[in-house]
């Protein structure tokens, strides 16, 4: 399989792991994510199916890391402009 083939099945468990979790009546969060993803890598029997399981939990994973960038120090204010700087 070719990067592309990895990628698709990679978003197709993970589209599998938030169908169930749906269908369960489970709350949707990176947390039961990656645990439904464990779980169906665990009871996997197809090599590659598990390893695509391993890469959208790596994948949900990487998006709970904060990431780096020129934005990631921009600091928001509660403070409102006074109203006569304010457009509406």
């Amino acid at each position: 399989m070719n990067r592309f083939d990895d990628k698709r099945l990679t978003d197709i468990v993970l589209g599998e792991a938030i169908l169930a979790l749906l269908s369960e009546g489970d709350p949707i969060t990176p947390h039961s994510l990656i645990e439904k993803l464990q779980l169906m890598a665990l009871t996997e029997n197809l090599s590659f199916r598990k390893q695509a399981c391993t890469s959208a939990i790596i994948e949900v994973q990487s998006s709970l890391m904060p990431q780096s960038s020129e934005y990631s120090s921009f600091q928001v204010s509660n403070e409102y402009p006074s109203s006569s700087k304010m457009i509406h």
